[in-house]
């Protein structure tokens, strides 16, 4: 098992220890993704996965395109990739534009979209599933026609497929929402679908000035057809920018933790203000809490293709020693980039108004529990040993080290595992392996319930294994 110390469940005391949030690093060659065939205009990720049996990166992507087949101008494509920062992409046959049906058009209508790929689903056809917003104005034809976003109800639908790329649309299946929509997927806990969406908030003019219209909001179904009424998890809070909202959360689960990204927007006034995400952590996709109020990834300077907003991906991937996280760069602010998005500017301008970024971070990487120069210690609550490795994901300045200690229940040194025995770990690693004099590995304690005790000096701490 994994523990992270993103929050204090598993640390029974800690002293002199410092929690500190860490942002991702944006990649050097940034942006990966850009638009250039000629049905592509702003473009923005939608939801990124790696796929195991086929061993290639799959990506579903936003754009905005005049497609005759289509209502309104939000349009999904899809790429794939062997190394996640060089994509190809596949002509599909899908739909035609201006003439020709060599594209990467996969969906129609649909306002970001997020997609996951479902082992549990015993019909191969329902391998991938979909929730996304269909809000393109309808007209006489909707009721006959069953294309993704063309039912008679402004909400989230649902789509299937086997393979990522041919769509069959279900009818609208929740309404009463906001234009944005997370789904979580499959969630053992509760044996249900999970979505995260934003609830409708509507209030007379004269009271919004003080009362977020955007917030989170959890949905829940057994089947992906009937999903509950949103029951509101999230909302801004005191240490948020004054007026803050909150747009949009993509969740994803991390050891034992619920991670959300949350799309924090400032309306200045709205529709106009920039966007960026944060982080919040939860035990139970219900309970939440805000990890530092910062940006995860933050904007780009002014000038970069990420400057006005940063819209994150559905889909957080573990690649060597680092998580990845794609997320979509716009030069500009929300309601200022809205023209690009309906088309209302002009096409260069489309083209150049956002981007496909890289975030990476290292293993474990979200918070860590730092010491300076004055020892620090964490002493954990009894945690079985599951392992015959005791590894530590840390790192030290110079002149640094961490040491461990076990501990029976009763917070006795148990013989052979003291710290004064133990190895001093220096340097930098996500998975040191801690040793003893006598005691390379923890062969004679797997099956008993330990305590641990790290102490740490000029060193941080992310996460450690047992």
């Amino acid at each position: 098992m994994r523990y992270l110390f993103i929050d204090d469940g598993v640390i029974e005391t800690r002293a002199s220890l410092r929690r500190t949030c860490h942002s991702a690093a944006k990649h050097p060659h940034n942006p990966i993704l850009v638009a250039e065939r000629a049905w592509e205009g702003a473009v923005v990720p939608y939801t990124v996965l790696f796929d195991d049996r086929d061993g290639i990166f799959r990506l579903w992507y936003g754009t905005f395109a005049r497609v005759p087949a289509a209502r309104g101008t939000f349009v999904t494509c899809y790429a794939t990739s062997t190394d996640g920062i060089h994509w190809e992409r596949p002509d599909l046959g899908h739909f035609d534009y201006e003439g020709s049906r060599r594209n990467n058009l996969c969906l129609l209508d649909t306002c970001w979209p997020t997609v996951v790929q479902d082992g549990r689903d015993a019909d191969p056809a329902r391998r991938y599933k979909a929730l996304y917003w269909g809000g393109a104005k309808v007209g006489a034809k909707a009721a006959t026609d069953a294309r993704p976003g063309a039912g008679s109800m402004r909400g989230i639908h649902a789509a299937f497929s086997a393979d990522g790329t041919h769509w069959v649309p279900h009818k609208p299946v929740l309404a009463g929402t906001g234009d944005t929509v997370s789904l979580y997927g499959w969630d053992e806990r509760y044996g249900t679908y999970v979505a995260y969406v934003r609830p409708l908030r509507d209030f007379p003019k004269d009271s919004r000035k003080n009362v977020p219209r955007r917030v989170i909001g959890r949905s829940e179904s057994a089947d992906f057809v009937r999903w509950t009424e949103p029951v509101t998890v999230l909302g801004p809070d005191a240490a948020d920018p004054p007026m803050a909202e909150l747009y949009q959360m993509y969740v994803s689960q991390y050891q034992e933790h619920y991670l959300g990204f949350l799309h924090v927007f400032v309306p200045s006034p709205d529709p106009f203000g920039p966007f960026w995400p944060e982080l919040a952590a939860s035990r139970d996709g219900i309970r939440w809490q805000r990890l530092g109020h910062r940006p995860f990834i933050p904007l780009g300077e002014p000038g970069s293709f990420d400057a006005g907003m940063i819209w994150a991906a559905q889909g957080m991937l573990e690649v060597d020693d680092e998580l990845w996280f794609y997320y979509g760069g716009w030069r500009e602010d929300h309601g200022t980039s809205k023209a690009h998005r309906r088309l209302k500017s002009d096409r260069t301008a489309q083209r150049q108004a956002a981007a496909i970024g890289l975030a990476r971070l290292r293993l474990d990487g979200f918070v860590s529990l730092d010491a300076g120069h004055a020892a620090g210690t964490l002493l954990t609550r009894p945690i079985t040993c599951a392992s015959a490795q005791l590894t530590l994901n840390a790192r030290a300045a110079a002149g640094g080290c961490a040491t461990v200690e076990l501990l029976d229940e009763s917070l006795r040194p148990i013989p052979g595992f003291e710290r004064t025995a133990c190895i001093p770990f220096t340097g930098d690693s996500v998975r040191h392996s801690v040793q003893w004099q006598r005691h390379a590995g923890l062969a004679r304690l797997e099956g008993a319930r330990v305590r641990v005790r790290v102490t740490l000096k000029n060193a941080e701490i992310y996460a450690l294994t047992l």
